[in-house]
């Protein structure tokens, strides 16, 4: 048979594609993973790729389904016999017209080249930006070395870092830290009974969780709302079922300075304090307890905070359970409180 037409139904005979355009459609055959299907078909005698190919595409790759697609597809029309100089012609048409298809496919690569000049403007355009922040930060090359070193690689985020801790390389080394960790932070969402031996609650986080609290804040009731985070966390600690030591600590709280009010609440298993004046704000008192606590211990205390930044902080003193407040508070009212007494609490 010649070499320059093929078989597309058994008893037809059309002109070939060129060699190109066969091995396009047999990749994108591959590609889809009908290689075993293609095999099956072509056995059957039908070797128009082409038809092939859309065969398998309409129907999914079933194989049954296309044979059927194949089979019943409209017959073309049988050609005239020609002499060899018009189907010779003819022939010659056809390789023009795949010629043109490879050639628009060539264009098409061609444009790898433009992007390859883009990628060089913008790297242009990244080197004169750099110059920029080097001129308003001249220790921001030398910085901003050093962040690649240790694998901070997003120059803008770097400078962004260095500008936002006005010029602080310790301080914006930190700030890089603490947003890389928190892209790797997994959350506590759950804990059982007996899992946790300690907790602690960063209150100040906790003032506007329910509206009640928000209405008391508004109003400038801080008190009440420090003695309802207090009486919540006393039922949670004997619904618990298990041993556990509750530590509270607020920024300066009014509960914890009265004494006989605190008093009420605090025992051996349940302390509440206050970071003022040893500490500037709760963040940092708590920071300083998870670096007491040894390694072991970490797995069974559990640290109660929706702060981005502390929850970054703690990651660094190995603390291995962080919770945000509201989940804790919708755990401690669904499944240890129970709603009733919950709500009972907030409401009064």
């Amino acid at each position: 048979m010649n070499q320059n037409i093929f078989v597309s139904q058994p008893g037809e005979i059309y002109p070939n594609t060129c060699e190109r355009c066969i091995k396009r459609i047999q990749a994108k055959i591959e590609n889809l993973g009908y290689q075993n299907q293609y095999q099956a078909i072509k056995s059957e005698g039908f070797q128009d790729d082409k038809k092939i190919l859309k065969a398998l595409k309409k129907n999914k790759g079933d194989l049954n389904l296309a044979l059927q697609f194949i089979k019943e597809a409209p017959e073309k029309k049988p050609r005239k016999q020609k002499d060899s100089q018009n189907q010779s012609n003819e022939m010659e048409i056809e390789s023009k017209k795949c010629h043109k298809k490879c050639m628009a496919n060539k264009k098409e690569k061609s444009s790898v080249d433009k992007d390859q000049i883009k990628t060089q403007r913008a790297l242009e355009r990244k080197k004169q930006k750099l110059q920029k922040m080097i001129e308003e930060f001249p220790q921001f090359k030398d910085f901003n070395q050093k962040m690649i070193q240790e694998g901070f690689e997003d120059v803008k985020k770097n400078f962004k870092a260095l500008k936002k801790n006005e010029g602080d390389e310790q301080k914006a080394f930190s700030h890089l830290k603490h947003k890389l960790i928190l892209q790797n932070l997994q959350l506590c969402k759950a804990f059982s009974k007996g899992e946790i031996q300690k907790l602690y609650l960063d209150c100040n986080n906790c003032f506007f969780l329910e509206s009640n609290f928000l209405k008391l804040a508004k109003n400038g009731n801080y008190k009440q709302i420090e003695q309802k985070i207090a009486t919540l966390l006393n039922l949670f600690q004997s619904c618990y079922g298990s041993q556990i030591e509750i530590v509270l600590v607020f920024d300066n709280s009014k509960l914890v300075k009265d004494e006989k009010a605190c008093a009420e609440f605090v025992s051996q298993d349940f302390k509440m304090i206050n970071a003022r004046p040893e500490f500037y704000i709760a963040d940092d008192a708590i920071v300083h307890f998870a670096s007491k606590e040894s390694l072991d211990d970490q797995n069974s205390i559990l640290y109660v905070t929706s702060d981005r930044l502390l929850q970054a902080r703690l990651v660094e003193q190995n603390a291995k359970k962080i919770m945000t407040s509201k989940c804790f508070f919708n755990i401690m009212k669904e499944d240890f409180i129970g709603g009733k007494s919950y709500f009972a609490v907030i409401e009064n």
